[in-house]
């Protein structure tokens, strides 16, 4: 069946993705309407033109009607003004809507245009292209883009359960991924799956691996902390601290060697400013208290040479700068400011002549100082490198303490995330707990047994009045039939507390209560089984309820549970109950045989 109906839109509503038919069968450029009417009888409403029902019914003077873009379609295409029903002059302009047929047209009952794939729905004309909105029965693709086409009714579980664009919850991370990508997320990607350290075989999480292999692994191969000096050794991190207590003299050197190289930079560029300066010794290969020694030296000579160049260049004659160690002026690093004037050659001369003479006495005090600080200056190089092994140590220390902190709490976080997917699932649990019950309720046919497990525990609670009531699971007479539930006080009601088990029926509120008969007419039986393991001495205790329509306890109940109860306050004797094979494995047995009148 071809018809506007089975053309289709796709309409997404804001971000919701979802879709739906968008038809107007009152304007679609068509012929009749081509569905299967329900109950037509008269064929007054077909067009003689197209064969089918009236669609925009227009009437001609001669009295016929027909579709409005078939009769105007014959009139253009004919070349004749005639009626094609009895050849009747027509004119374009005679031609007349005709509201009446279109009102009662629109008023027929059709099948839906989807009855031939399951919909069983019938609808007036005019709201159909309503139903087709809500219709299951009508193929729609997937609004997650995956190129599925599918039934309406069969989207929820579509994207629920089947397709691949799906959004679902990593159960790692929480982090929402395509159900299509699951396995490379959970292989590439999500940061807390548990992977392997290449190098020391360490499980971590895989955020973690990368903080642990760059501070912590002791097996990954780093370079030593004097590679920019020219130390070319590698080595797994737990042997690095080893190499740099054997190796101290090789590092002493290399830092020696640089700063040669530092004092050949400056004399190139600034000539002469380190000549009359002690000369710096030229081996490669000093001990360690010569080298620490010679590199102090070097260094307070560079930074001298270095502030006398400058102090040469802002001269203004370009003279040497005269230079005073006891001078109280102001200067820049221990010079004083060059000074102008007749008088400067004076005060030159008289500089040189006074550094000439303390000269040997300088000497002499730098030989003694440089003896008594040999000694020592292993020893304070050695302190200073185990301090700053410390200091780094610390520091190292730190960070980690920092990244286990934020490891403690993606745990906590992690935890939380699990105390709600275990509360969820227990809340799911006890759904399912309370369906298979219902279910078990609804296929019993009438006939329910009722175990009452840990009997002595809530006999034990009746007496002292914390559960004085215990009610079974819901049931029904039949699968559409009445639902009810047995109420057991195992310590007794009223007049028989202390001395009688009492039973009793409520009806419940049920989902077929509409289609039934009220008040419940028909008897009931209440059976205490009798669990003896001789079958040829058991003796049940059978009571039967005779229902009473005026008694409160029979009508539709008002509530979820009918607060009126109809059985039997004395049902049992306690003495009897409890001294007999009626509990058995600390189990007490009900049952209950409903059993309507017709």
């Amino acid at each position: 069946m071809a018809s506007v109906f089975d053309t289709l839109e796709q309409k997404t509503n804001g971000d919701s993705g979802s879709y739906s038919s968008n038809v107007n069968f009152l304007t679609e450029p068509e012929d009749g309407y081509d569905f299967e009417f329900v109950n037509l009888k008269d064929d007054k409403y077909d067009c003689p033109i197209c064969l089918l029902i009236l669609r925009d019914p227009v009437q001609t003077p001669c009295g016929h009607r027909f579709c409005h873009k078939c009769i105007h379609r014959w009139l253009s295409e004919s070349g004749e003004q005639r009626c094609p029903v009895d050849n009747t002059t027509v004119i374009r302009d005679q031609v007349f809507p005709d509201n009446f047929a279109k009102r009662e047209i629109l008023s027929l009952q059709v099948k839906c245009p989807k009855s031939k794939e399951g919909c069983k729905v019938i609808e007036v004309l005019k709201q159909l292209p309503k139903h087709l909105e809500a219709c299951g029965y009508v193929p729609i693709p997937c609004p997650n883009e995956c190129s599925d086409i599918l039934l309406r009714k069969d989207l929820p579980h579509h994207l629920s359960q089947i397709c691949t664009k799906r959004k679902i919850v990593c159960c790692k991370c929480g982090d929402q991924v395509t159900a299509e990508r699951e396995q490379e997320h959970l292989h590439k990607e999500c940061p807390m799956v548990t992977v392997v350290c290449q190098y020391c075989q360490l499980e971590l999480l895989r955020n973690q691996i990368k903080s642990h292999e760059e501070f912590d692994c002791q097996r990954v191969i780093v370079p030593c902390q004097y590679q920019p000096m020219g130390c070319t050794t590698r080595l797994e991190r737990c042997e690095m601290s080893q190499h740099l207590q054997e190796s101290i003299q090789q590092h002493m050197n290399l830092m020696f060697s640089i700063l040669m190289q530092l004092t050949s930079a400056v004399q190139s560029i600034a000539p002469g400013a380190l000549h009359h300066f002690p000369a710096v010794p030229q081996s490669h290969s000093l001990p360690v208290t010569s080298s620490e020694q010679s590199i102090t030296n070097l260094l307070e000579t560079l930074r001298i040479g270095v502030q006398q160049q400058g102090m040469n260049v802002l001269s203004l004659n370009s003279t040497p700068v005269p230079y005073s160690p006891d001078s109280n002026a102001s200067s820049i690093g221990g010079f004083p400011e060059p000074v102008a004037g007749s008088h400067s050659h004076g005060l030159i001369e008289r500089n040189i002549s006074e550094q000439t003479q303390v000269a040997p006495s300088l000497s002499y005090s730098s030989q003694q100082s440089n003896k008594d600080v040999e000694g020592g200056a292993y020893v304070s190089v050695q302190q200073e490198y185990e301090l700053k092994s410390l200091k780094d140590q610390n520091v190292t220390q730190d960070e980690s303490l920092a990244r286990h902190e934020h490891q403690i709490d993606e745990i906590r976080g992690r935890n939380e995330n699990h105390e709600k997917i275990v509360k969820d699932l227990n809340k799911r649990l006890k759904m399912l707990e309370s369906t298979i019950n219902e279910f078990e309720g609804r296929t019993c046919n009438g006939t329910y047994v009722w175990k009452i497990r840990n009997y002595r525990k809530y006999r034990r609670e009746a007496e002292i009045g914390d559960t004085t009531a215990i009610h079974s699971p819901p049931f029904y007479s039949h699968f559409y039939g009445y639902k009810l539930c047995i109420r057991a006080n195992l310590n007794g009601v009223d007049s028989a507390r202390g001395t009688h088990l009492s039973i009793f029926i409520h009806f419940m509120q049920g989902d077929y209560d509409d289609i039934l008969d009220w008040p419940f007419n028909g008897r009931i039986i209440l059976t205490v089984i009798d669990q003896n393991p001789e079958c040829e001495l058991r003796h049940h205790v059978v009571e039967t309820l005779i229902s009473k329509p005026n008694l409160a306890a029979f009508q539709r109940p008002n509530t979820p549970r009918n607060h009126k109860g109809f059985g039997y306050m004395e049902f049992l004797p306690i003495g009897i109950l409890d001294n007999s094979t009626y509990v058995r494995n600390d189990t007490l047995i009900i049952k209950a045989c409903i059993l309507p009148n017709g």
